[in-house]
């Protein structure tokens, strides 16, 4: 079967190539160039379509466009008296429709009218000092391994660990999955992604439609006060605009569904975006070794719309609809037993934005929406072990002002507010958990209102000529629903260029997160729990070897205070949860865990820098952990995979193939280990109470191999491409449980060898 369809997938891509694959000179490329602190528009900047000798200027609005180019792929620097150069590279022309790009340049504190200054292919907010990643659409689609999945691509950057190949879960720096904040153009998304988990950002698969994505930026630690209310990272998405021309389509079939993308104008003055998607793995469930076949729809929206050149309107869209059903599979094999998951997801926000002199206004107001069934019975007694209906909403609105005080100093300030309408019914049947401790049943039926308040202000000063840049800032958090409201997090960063490649860069500053709903809906009890405190130190070190290789170390430490532990649970800390199918859920809880989190992050990154040529990513983490619950004593989080090594590495050829290659080594995971002999006695998992944590699994380890083409004819482009996903066949190994069935001990393991391969056909 695997060979067929390798087979069939090889086909596909070399068949087009021979018969139908075509040369023209009929791209083009057109974009908008903006002041990165104002978002107004940069007249007379001068971008030049490198190694070709096209150059061009901006207009008023910031515009440019190069025509009558092949379909191929090109770097563009871009210039302008009073800002850093910058090359950005991977643009990728089609013949199906033009490329459409926008460059934000930042703006230097010391104006001249020298602009023959060296550029690089890397950017960062001045607002950001440390612990920042950006990545381009291209990098996403492309990468190996990542079946064209945003989640994904994200676990291969420095600090991020992977839970599990069937899911999408982003640990970052030993931090729960719960602790992420993701935000597409400014708009707060709880969760992007199908079957999510609640109390957490992660689930099965992703609902966000790739190729709408611009641009994206990963912060993981040390970030701004304009971020709140989570404690590890923030993934900040940037939608791309709809063509506001003409009409054109995108036909696609990958491992993530069936569907279409459809984009046009609104009038002259916007344009609009829309995909669909239905899932389809039943037919490879086998290869991917899921007990049951999930089945979802996703759609996703976005629509421009400039009411005057100052003031536009942006309005985001998402809806996922999943469903399965392990009933009817066969208990060997299956720890998850007669369950049921059916969840509806909605997210959607309006973006409004008013630029004025030397400045912006923006104001956001979202919805959130999430409803969802959970059940699992006993398959012996047909009784119901746990069951979960939650209809949970927020609201949010807020309002953030980015102000350039001077050409040395700005500001970004904002205030906000969340309204959440909460209702979860949560049923537990009492047993013993998996550690030994008996627990008393759940039987929740919890609703209620809360409202959540924010306020932020951030300074950006930049001194000696640029070579220091400080940000300082504050954020103050109130929380209605909790026995204390309010929370004051300070915070501060530095960088310090050495030299004008090498510079050293520093952050500190404490961070709170308030106790998740699902949490405080479990017992009334827990609304006198705290929000989660931790505290970020981190210093590093960059280092530019040429314009497009850059080098970085960074050094940090968490200290969490305040964490929730479930008192049925003494051994256990909510940290260590997020990862599973099914809520992360508590009974009655304290604010009583701490520990910390410390390692080293090392990466090389290269980016492509011609249009053919290698580019590719060296990283390397260690992360050490320590958390202590109510039973006492420092145990390893669930999330302290100690070394973890990352290479990726991809070659673009002329002709429009593509090859890329990812390893991803991760040391083992800890875990409670079996008491063997109390289980065969019972016929249930017992776990070693004793030994909490104090085992790990075998080290994890996957190649994937990815191959593209591009094939151009007169008015519409075909991608094919081919993924290896688990090269070697390694049974890397999630979990093990007891097999009640066979009255033994299983073995849950992660993805096999399989191929998968993806068509995108746009017109």
């Amino acid at each position: 079967m695997l060979k067929s369809t390798y087979l069939l997938l090889l086909v596909i891509i070399v068949i087009p190539s021979v018969i139908f694959s075509q040369d023209s000179n009929n791209g083009i490329i057109k974009g908008t160039v903006t002041d990165a602190e104002t978002l107004a528009p940069v007249e007379d900047a001068v971008v030049e379509l490198l190694n070709t000798g096209n150059k061009t200027v901006t207009d008023a609005n910031g515009g440019f466009i190069f025509t009558d180019l092949k379909f191929d792929s090109y770097l563009i620097r871009i210039s302008g008296i009073g800002y850093d150069p910058v090359i950005k590279s991977d643009l990728m022309v089609y013949a199906s429709k033009p490329l459409e790009i926008t460059v934000r340049l930042n703006p230097q504190g010391i104006v001249t009218d020298q602009i023959d200054v060296k550029a690089n292919y890397f950017q960062k907010s001045s607002d950001v000092n440390i612990s920042s990643v950006n990545l381009d659409f291209e990098e996403i689609r492309r990468a190996p391994g990542a079946t064209e999945d945003i989640s994904r691509m994200i676990q291969t950057i420095p600090g991020v660990s992977i839970g599990n190949d069937q899911r999408n879960d982003v640990i970052v720096r030993g931090g729960s999955p719960a602790e992420n904040l993701i935000l597409i153009d400014g708009i707060e998304i709880p969760n992007i992604n199908h079957f999510g988990t609640d109390g957490s950002s992660s689930g099965a698969i992703g609902f966000i439609n790739v190729k709408f994505i611009q641009e994206t930026g990963i912060l993981t630690g040390g970030f701004p006060s304009l971020y709140g209310d989570r404690l590890s990272s923030v993934i900040d998405i940037n939608f791309r605009e709809g063509s506001r021309k003409k009409f054109y389509s995108d036909i696609n079939l990958s491992i993530a569904g069936f569907g279409g993308i459809f984009e046009g104008p609104l009038s002259e003055r916007g344009s609009f975006m829309f995909s669909v998607r239905r899932s389809y793995l039943e037919l490879i469930k086998n290869s991917i070794r899921l007990s049951s076949v999930p089945n979802y729809w996703d759609f996703n929206l976005k629509a421009d719309y400039e009411i005057t050149p100052k003031d536009r309107i942006t309005l985001i869209g998402l809806l996922g609809l999943d469903k399965i059903d392990f009933s009817e599979e066969s208990a060997e094999n299956n720890p998850y037993g007669n369950s049921k998951d059916n969840q509806n997801t909605l997210a959607a926000g309006i973006n409004y934005r008013r630029l004025f002199k030397n400045g912006y206004l923006q104001t956001v107001l979202s919805d959130s929406y999430a409803d969802n069934y959970i059940v699992q019975i006993d398959g012996q007694t047909a009784l119901v072990n746990f069951e979960n209906k939650a209809n949970n909403n927020e609201i949010i609105l807020k309002s953030d002002l980015n102000y350039r005080l001077s050409s040395n100093l700005s500001l970004n300030t904002g205030i906000g507010g969340k309204y959440a309408g909460i209702k979860n019914y949560l049923f537990l049947k009492g047993d013993t958990n998996a550690s030994g401790s008996a627990y008393d049943t759940i039987n929740a039926d919890s609703k209620f209102k809360a409202v959540k308040l924010f306020g932020h202000v951030n300074l950006t000063s930049k001194f000696l000529k640029d070579r220091l840049v400080i940000n300082t800032g504050v954020r103050l958090d109130y929380f209605d629903y909790i026995r204390l409201k309010t929370y004051f997090s300070p915070r501060i960063g530095a960088s310090y260029k050495i030299t004008p490649v090498t510079s050293v860069n520093a952050s500190a500053g404490i961070y709170y997160q308030s106790p998740e709903y699902i949490w405080l809906s479990a017992h009334p009890d827990n609304k006198n729990l705290n929000s989660i405190r931790s505290g970020h130190f981190i210093l590093g070190l960059e280092h530019y070897f040429a314009d497009d290789l850059k080098a970085s170390v960074e050094v940090f430490y968490k200290h969490y205070r305040d964490y929730p532990v479930w008192k049925d649970n003494p051994e256990y800390i909510l940290i260590d949860g997020g990862t599973d199918f099914g809520p992360n859920i508590t009974g009655k809880s304290v604010s009583a865990g701490t520990g910390f989190v410390k390692g080293i992050d090392i990466s090389l990154q290269k980016k492509l820098s011609s249009k053919k040529g290698l580019y590719g990513s060296i990283n390397y983490s260690y992360i050490n952990t320590g958390f202590i619950a109510l039973a006492g004593g420092e145990k390893p989080g669930a999330f302290d995979p100690g070394h973890q090594f990352t290479l990726i590495s991809g070659y673009q050829f002329s002709n429009g193939w593509l090859a890329g290659l990812k390893f991803k080594y991760a040391g083992g995971r800890p875990y409670t280990p079996l008491d063997y002999a109390a289980s065969r006695r019972v016929n249930r998992a017992v776990y070693a109470t004793d030994n909490f944590n104090s085992a790990r699994y075998p080290y994890y380890m996957r190649i994937d191999l990815r191959i593209d083409k591009k094939f151009d004819f007169r008015k519409a482009s075909l991608v094919c491409y081919i993924e290896l996903q688990n090269l070697l066949d390694r049974e890397n190994i999630y979990s093990y449980y007891w097999n009640e069935d066979n009255k033994k001990p299983g073995t849950i393991y992660q993805w096999a060898f399989f191929p998968v391969g993806g068509i995108s056909i746009q017109f």
